[in-house]
């Protein structure tokens, strides 16, 4: 952004020296080609402040997007700190809320892939077999178990 202010200066200078120069030309081809100079000149100016803006409103952009995402993430930690990793099965972890009282089938349960990269991912059970399946629907590697863990 500060490279195209110097630039643009020195066509505003350019263009200065040429409209003092038309002050003292009298042949009319030559006052042309001078005014056609300074047009280009003024012309030229004009672009790199245009450029300047460009560049400055494309960084004002990334600012607000890069507020917002540390924002969003202020907020996920937070919202983080509700929940706490819980094995409800043998090897199987999910993320459940830190007050939640009653046996991990009847819980509200987080995907452990999904929560540590910022969301939350709700987990299905799919219906009773001989393995209990915990789905969950961003294609995370379904948790399969014989048995819930009792809360002690």
């Amino acid at each position: 952004m500060i490279e195209y202010l110097p630039q643009a200066l020195s066509s505003l200078s350019v263009a200065l020296k040429i409209g003092k120069s038309l002050i003292n030309i009298n042949n009319i081809t030559e006052r042309q080609d001078a005014l056609i100079k300074f047009s280009d000149a003024i012309i030229d100016a004009n672009s790199k402040i245009i450029a300047s803006q460009s560049v400055q409103s494309a960084l004002a952009a990334k600012i607000d997007e890069l507020e917002k995402e540390c924002m969003r993430l202020k907020n996920w930690e937070a919202e983080r700190k509700k929940y706490v990793r819980k094995e409800v099965g043998p090897g199987a972890f999910v993320y459940i809320a830190n007050d939640y009282v009653g046996n991990f089938q009847s819980a509200h349960k987080y995907c452990c892939d999904c929560f540590d990269n910022h969301k939350k991912s709700t987990l299905q059970q799919s219906k009773p077999s001989i393995n209990i399946r915990l789905s969950c629907h961003n294609k995370c590697p379904d948790l399969v178990f014989h048995h819930y863990i009792d809360i002690t």
